[in-house]
């Protein structure tokens, strides 16, 4: 997203043509529910971890690239810490401190974003 501001109004963006958004939102969102389903069955990603979660994560990130266009890698950093906090761990995880949003909470939380 950092270098292709188009997939980031793709999988962000609701300001233009917000029907072809959420088309192709629904079009990715069983691609990454069985990417995070096949990442836990392998024991890779945390098991409390939703494919709900995976947007919000973009949205924090894209936040960073946004405001920090003076040091362009910075984003790599934010990027390495969240998927540090996104590995299932033999020792227990951090416990999350409220659910994953649901589908419509998701919805409402991307069409209220103004980046």
């Amino acid at each position: 997203m950092a270098g292709d501001r188009g997939l980031r109004e793709l999988v962000l963006g609701t300001a233009y043509g917000p029907q072809r958004v959420q088309h192709a939102r629904s079009r990715i969102k069983p691609l990454v529910e069985r990417l995070v389903a096949r990442a836990q069955a392998q024991g890779a990603l945390r098991e409390d971890f939703s494919a709900t979660d995976f947007p919000l994560l973009l949205m924090m990130l894209d936040a960073v690239v946004d405001t920090t266009r003076a040091v362009p890698d910075a984003w790599k950093r934010a990027l390495a810490l969240i998927l540090d906090g996104m590995l299932a761990r033999r020792d227990a995880p951090t416990p999350l401190p409220a659910p994953a949003l649901d589908d419509g909470q998701l919805d409402g939380a991307l069409r209220s974003w103004r980046p």
